[in-house]
Parts: C-alpha cells; sequence; structure tokens
C-alpha cells in the first residue's frame, strides 16, 4: 500500500470489504445520530465508498459560513482490499479545517473525531 498523509485514516478490517460496509450501513439506519449521504460500488464492485455524516457536525459547519456546506458530509469512507487484506480508508474529519481554518469547525472536529472512532471500534471492531 503506498503511505497515505496524515489526512487518511487506515484500519485493516476481518471481515471483506463489502461486509464492513454493510455493518456501518446497518449500524447508521439504526442510528438517528448519523446518515448515509450515498453509497457507490468502485472498481467493478471490488470496493465500496460511502459518504456519511454525524449529523450534529453539520450545524458547526453551517455556522463557519454556509460556504462550507461544500465540505459536507465530513465523512468520506472506502473499503477495499489489497494483497489479501481487507481495509477501511477514511479521510480525517480535520481535513475541513485545513481547507477552511474557522473555530466552529474546529469544535465540531473535536466532537466528531471520536464519535467515528467509537463508531468504527465498535461496528467493524478496528481499533
Amino acid at each position: 500500500m503506498a503511505e497515505p498523509s496524515e489526512h487518511f485514516i487506515i484500519h485493516q478490517l476481518d471481515q471483506p470489504p463489502q461486509e464492513a460496509a454493510t455493518l456501518i450501513r446497518d449500524f447508521i439506519a439504526m442510528n438517528d445520530d448519523w446518515s448515509l449521504n450515498g453509497e457507490f460500488e468502485m472498481m467493478g464492485g471490488a470496493a465500496v465508498g460511502m459518504k456519511i455524516c454525524f449529523n450534529a457536525m453539520r450545524r458547526y459547519v453551517g455556522a463557519a459560513g454556509l460556504h462550507n456546506l461544500a465540505l459536507m458530509p465530513c465523512g468520506n469512507i472506502a473499503f477495499f482490499q489489497e494483497d489479501g487484506q481487507a481495509y477501511l480508508s477514511m479521510l480525517d474529519v480535520g481535513y475541513i479545517t485545513t481547507l477552511s481554518p474557522h473555530p466552529s469547525l474546529e469544535e465540531g472536529v473535536a466532537l466528531a473525531r471520536p464519535a467515528y472512532a467509537e463508531m468504527f471500534t465498535e461496528v467493524p471492531g478496528v481499533e
């Protein structure tokens, strides 16, 4: 795997990419704190992309200026397999403060980061 920048969170998975995506999809469907804003197959179905949102993040993004709404949803995730190992890759939500520095966005990132980490620990079981 190519070396990712600090803006990526990478986790090895114990399940195939499609199964991990299903676990996340099912979790979001049963949880009002999250929303699934898009899901798509990539690489002929070998990989799955998802755009998800930790809903509390929305007000922080709007408070930083409505032009920041283009940064949503803040959860851009891919599930894929490389060299026989399945992975979850996500843009760290802090990318939004890199693109648009603002105190409100920093507050939102501080709230969203642990929420994503907890979901990944509870749902596909990564650390």
